[in-house]
């Protein structure tokens, strides 16, 4: 994995933990600080993935007249026909 020398800056205490944790898992701070960002930013982007969707559900729903009421019974039907 190609890599790039950078500066973060982080509190000293959380990276005397995050060294700690480091060592007792057998792994560099650097690898875990990367898990951790890869982590975070893959969550934060399903997050947004989520956001969009019922944002996208709501304003369709909108479009064909469905009341928030309406959702739970369309949902049973689509499942009562599975």
């Amino acid at each position: 994995m190609a890599t790039t020398d950078n500066n973060l800056r982080v509190p000293d205490d959380l990276l005397d933990r995050a060294r700690r944790m480091a060592e007792a898992e057998g792994c560099t701070a650097d690898e875990l600080a990367a898990d951790a960002l890869k982590h975070y930013i893959e969550t934060r982007q399903n997050v947004r993935d989520l956001q969009y969707l019922a944002s996208w559900g709501e304003r369709n729903a909108r479009v064909r007249g469905f009341k928030p009421s309406d959702v739970e019974p369309a949902i049973s039907d689509v499942r009562r026909s599975r």
